[in-house]
């Protein structure tokens, strides 16, 4: 049997890719909408996708089942233990693709794999796991998606998103239900979830490819609250903070479809000249993704600062307003991988207009580059502006970390949640933005200076200027 977890580091995302090794048939599990590299992957093996499955409606990820049976002859898997998803009725599917809804206990082949499907709500209304025996004698696999991860569970709150979507007090109940289902299940029934540690699906998910059953009901919180009838409404809420905003819209998209891609485009490198004037268009948004220094040096008017690291794709998702192009700063040879990236979190192909190379930004006019706006100062100097009032400053930490200790009169603004809540920041007096290290709160500073503010970075973060002696809140 094949079994290939195709993992994306930027959103801690798995798909799985498991095929029968007599047939040469496979099936994809949770596709992201770039649906040609698992066929590509697929092949390595020596297999063909004959079939592709839907855990549940994704907020955090463009799925790719609909791509797939736009372009392939798969059969398509889908939960019929929620409203169908508005794309299926006006879908144009390939010759010989279909589209099954199951429920619980439903079951399909692939191959000589038999799959079951479990319905595991909590998350979402219609969520589904998908038990596999494994062929020889082998222990069971249970494609558990965001229901159970490694230490945790899939987060109640999000279900809200969606049509249709439960309560908070619906999703906890269903989330305590689902997991007395699993009851029955072996200890060494392996565990191949949908995400892994640093995924906004769960709140303390473990840094494990997989788990099992077994380990799960001695290390999650939520399974040995149940056992226990301990709290389980703490168990599976603390550490919640508010969604990342760009979730609504990506839930939209996986609903009402759209986004039915055989691969992505190709992005166009621009001329020196195509980028200067992209530049002076605010319907732009230059995506610069060069160290923060060089971002510094040559800052240019409608930029995000969002280096092409673990983080980018929910970066730049929760910065981007629906009607934004894109314009990216980046070498040439991560650009197709960047415009993966940008696609799964769910920016429009024709959105992103094209890229330069960092090289080729230097041979700009002067002019066409912001003069004022961002500056990195030390803590010294922040307390100083602190001490006269003479700033406004915004924390972009967590609120856990916020929590646990600030600077006077901070305002509160989360860095994922900046782009919606910038009219809530005053205008009257430069801001200062602080976090834990100064990287989050760098793309803040940079965010707000593409919106008019004069804004300071303190470098270091929060620990230099605490560890000072100055004067924090709790």
């Amino acid at each position: 049997m094949l079994l290939r977890r195709v993992f994306d580091s930027s959103l801690a995302q798995a798909s799985y890719i498991v095929g029968c090794d007599e047939t040469h048939e496979a099936i994809v599990i949770d596709p992201a909408c770039d649906i040609d590299r698992y066929v590509a992957l697929a092949a390595e093996s020596g297999h063909r996708i004959v079939a592709v499955v839907e855990t549940h409606v994704h907020a955090d990820f463009v799925s790719g089942i609909e791509g797939f049976v736009t372009h392939y002859p798969v059969a398509a898997y889908l939960s019929a233990e929620g409203p169908a998803p508005a794309w299926l009725a006006t879908a144009t599917l390939a010759p010989n693709a279909h589209v099954t809804r199951l429920q619980a206990g439903s079951q399909f082949a692939v191959g000589k794999l038999a799959f079951t499907a479990r319905h595991t709500p909590g998350h979402t209304r219609e969520s589904l796991s998908f038990e596999l025996a494994a062929p020889h004698g082998r222990s069971h696999l249970l494609f558990s998606g965001d229901f159970l991860f490694a230490g945790d569970v899939g987060r109640p709150d999000l279900g809200a998103f969606a049509t249709d979507g439960l309560s908070l007090r619906e999703a906890i109940d269903s989330m305590r239900a689902s997991i007395a289902g699993l009851d029955d299940l072996p200890a060494e029934t392996q565990v191949l979830p949908g995400h892994g540690a640093g995924s906004a699906c769960g709140t303390q998910i473990c840094n494990l490819p997989a788990t099992t059953i077994g380990i799960e009901r001695v290390i999650n919180r939520a399974m040995r609250a149940h056992a226990a009838n301990g709290d389980f409404d703490g168990a599976v809420m603390d550490g919640t903070t508010a969604p990342p905003p760009y979730f609504a819209r990506v839930k939209r998209l996986n609903e009402h479809g759209g986004r039915a891609l055989s691969a992505p485009p190709a992005v166009r490198e621009l001329t020196s000249d195509e980028f200067a004037n992209c530049c002076q268009d605010p319907r732009f948004t230059v995506i610069d993704t060069r160290p923060w220094n060089d971002y510094l040096d040559a800052r240019l008017p409608y930029s995000i600062s969002a280096p092409f690291e673990r983080s980018f794709g929910p970066t730049v998702a929760n910065y981007l307003d629906d009607e934004d192009q894109v314009v990216l700063i980046a070498p040439a040879k991560i650009v197709a991988e960047i415009a993966r990236v940008l696609l799964r979190v769910g920016i429009a192909p024709a959105a992103i207009e094209g890229y330069i190379e960092p090289t080729n930004v230097s041979r700009l006019a002067t002019g066409s580059f912001a003069t004022s706006g961002v500056d990195d100062i030390s803590p010294v100097h922040v307390h100083e502006l602190v001490t006269r009032d003479a700033v406004t400053v915004v924390d972009v930490r967590t609120c856990a970390e916020f929590g646990a200790g600030h600077l006077p009169r901070a305002m509160h603004v989360p860095f994922t949640h900046l782009r919606s809540r910038t009219a809530e920041i005053p205008r009257d007096k430069p801001v200062v933005c602080y976090c834990r290290s100064g990287n989050r709160s760098a793309r803040a500073a940079a965010f707000l200076a593409r919106h008019g503010f004069h804004t300071f970075n303190m470098r270091g973060g929060y620990w230099p200027y605490a560890g000072r002696g100055y004067e924090v809140s709790k």
